[in-house]
């Protein structure tokens, strides 16, 4: 099976609504729980949005308070673009 789903819905997102981004590229799981449930069964729409940050899991982790201001945008803009004729089916 292949991934047929709206791959470049959050980028538009951002780009139409004037947010920063950046695209990261991995080549093996992210460490997430994301990987789990995109690929059980026949795979669940699923994306990774993550913000950079320095010390995770740690009593210091530390993040630009921009970079969350930002993510909550892309996330709030990425949901009130989604209509139901949005195709989020993520094999076919």
């Amino acid at each position: 099976p292949f991934v047929v789903a709206e791959l470049h819905l959050i980028e538009k997102v951002a780009e139409k609504e004037s947010i920063p981004y950046q695209m990261r590229a991995l080549s093996r799981s992210t460490g997430t729980d994301t990987d789990s449930f995109a690929y059980a069964n026949d795979g669940c729409p699923s994306a990774l949005i993550s913000m950079p940050l320095r010390y995770m899991h740690t009593t210091v982790e530390m993040i630009h308070k921009d970079d969350v201001e930002n993510t909550i945008k892309l996330i709030y803009h990425t949901l009130l673009d989604l209509s139901p004729k949005t195709d989020l089916q993520y094999f076919k």
